[in-house]
Parts: C-alpha cells; structure tokens; sequence
C-alpha cells in the first residue's frame, strides 16, 4: 500500500496565483503518483477576491484537491493549523501559494523522508533578492529567536515549508496554545530532523500579502510563545535601578558632607542636573518598556482563557 503525501497550502487573495499553483503542484503529484497517493489541501483564509470560487473548480476537477472555506480572515497561522487537521497523510508538507517555497523540492523531501527523517525543513540559502529592511529584520528575529528559545533552538532561516511525518503533525496538532507559530511549535515536538537549502525565487504573479505589520506580530508571538526570558529581564533592571538609587543617596551624603565642612560641591551642578534627569528619564523609559513585554504575555494570556476556535470553516469539500 503506497503511503500518502498531503500538500497543505494556505490561500488569501491568491486569484491570480492560485491557477499557476495548482497547475504546477499538479504535475509534481503526478511525477510522484506511482510511488504515493496525493491529496491537496487548500485553506481559503477569507479571501475577498474570486479565489475560493477557483478552488471549487480545481475541486470539481480534480478527486485530489481538498478544499476548506474559512468564515473569515483568521490568519496565515490559522490556516496553517486547518489545513494539518484536515491533511489525512503519511508526511504532511506546508507551502505557501505563491511559489516562492519551490515545488521541486518536494522530491528531495520525500527522499529525506524515505531515510527515516520526520521532519524536513527548507532552509534559505541567501536573502540577497530582499531588499535592506527586511533582510536586517529578518536577520534579527531569527537571532534574538534563536537566542531566547533555550533548549528549542528554532532553526534560522527556516518558515513554514517543510515536510512533516503523521506522527509530527499529531504532535502539533495536540499542543493545546492558540497563538500558533509553527516556526517554533515544530521544533519543539523534536523528533529526526534534516534541513534542505534551496535559493527563494521572485513571486511570479500578484503580491505578498505578509507586509511589515505581520512580520512584527510574527516576531511577538514566537518571542513569547518560546521564552520567558524577557520576563526575567525586569527583575535584572529593577536590581540596577535600585543600585543606582543608593548610589545616588551616597552621593547625596557626600554633597551634604562637604557642605558641612564649607566646600562648595555645587562646581558641577548643572552637569550633575542633567545626568540626574537623564537617568530618571532613561529609568521611567524603560519602566514602560518592560510594562509593554508584561502586557503581550498578558494578552496572550487572556487570548488562551477565552478558548475561542482559531478557525471557523464555512464550507469543506473533501477530496473524493
């Protein structure tokens, strides 16, 4: 019995891409058909344009396409989470529709697959095509991520594309958080794990709907969702606050001191002024900064105690 391959690909406003997608994964499931069965899994994440309507064609067509039309826009991580609930496969691979995840490396996957790996993740070789501020953003998240996962070591340069055996994505699908990442969720299930460099191409047709402001809630939700590290980070101030206040009350004491045996201490004042203001400046500065890492992992918190569903699925036309 030959094993099953599902191919999970998220949808928003993918109208023009979504032809050319489904016409290229297509003839790579049917380079593969003599060795596996294939299913495609494609979640339509709200879309306002006419792309669910073109996955009812593709699903009209073709016994092997699966699908799934959310209520709404929930997000690219909740259609992610859809798509692995409803992917019935032997190894589950994640994409994106636009073709920058390249499809023939789906048979390298496989291979890796075949050896006993359950994971296999695509790893950009470069960033070189990204313009200056996302390459240095990108740069950054994965590094400070990298740095405060502890024991998880989220891989750098690593996102969603990357094949996953049943028993992985069993393992994700059980973990209970709301505020998905799967660039951390899937490293910390664990399990044998390879990598793949490939170089990332142009997008063909249309443009990416992850702007800046996606890129920022990314970064927040795995920072929290991975460590606790900035938490700590309060406490380290507080202590510096706190030696820089009696220093300044020793300091205070010397004045008086001095003034008592009829030198001047005020020489520096203003100087003395400005760096007392400065440091009271800087203190409440940062005061508010760690105010603001409290208030994401409180509102993360909250997020997880009201146990909402992260998707609501309008329409599901299973594959046949």
């Amino acid at each position: 019995m030959k094993n099953l391959v599902s191919i999970v690909a998220p949808m928003y406003n993918e109208e023009e891409m979504a032809p050319l997608f489904y016409e290229t994964i297509s003839k790579i499931m049917d380079k593969i058909q003599d060795q596996y069965d294939t299913e495609l899994v494609l979640v339509n994440d709200g879309s306002r344009d006419k792309t669910w309507e073109i996955l009812k064609e593709f699903h009209e067509k073709d016994h092997r396409v699966h699908a799934i039309k959310f209520s709404r826009n929930f997000g690219h991580e909740a259609a992610i989470t859809a798509g692995l609930k409803y992917a019935k496969g032997d190894a589950v691979i994640i994409m994106d529709a636009d073709l920058q995840d390249p499809p023939e490396l789906i048979f390298q996957m496989l291979e890796k697959f075949e050896e006993g790996y359950e994971i296999v993740n695509a790893k950009r070789a470069d960033r070189k095509k990204d313009g200056f501020l996302k390459r240095k953003t990108a740069e950054e998240y994965y590094e400070v991520i990298y740095r405060l996962s502890g024991k998880i070591k989220v891989p750098k340069n690593v996102g969603n594309y990357r094949l996953m055996s049943k028993r992985v994505v069993e393992a994700v699908n059980a973990l209970p958080e709301h505020n998905r990442v799967f660039r951390v969720l899937v490293p910390f299930v664990g399990y044998k794990t390879t990598e793949l460099e490939y170089v990332r191409p142009a997008r063909p047709k249309g443009e990416t709907k992850y702007n800046y402001n996606s890129m920022f809630k990314l970064a927040g939700d795995s920072i929290v969702s991975s460590s606790l590290v900035p938490l700590s980070w309060a406490f380290k101030l507080s202590l510096d606050l706190i030696a820089i206040s009696v220093l300044a009350l020793i300091t205070t004491l010397v004045f008086y001191i001095l003034g008592r045996c009829g030198i001047d201490p005020f020489i520096f004042w203003d100087t003395g002024l400005y760096l007392i203001l400065s440091f009271i400046s800087l203190g409440f500065s940062l005061c508010l900064f760690f105010i603001g890492i409290l208030s994401q992992y409180q509102a993360r918190t909250f997020v997880e105690a009201q146990q909402r569903p992260l998707f609501i699925v309008e329409e599901d036309l299973e594959n046949k």
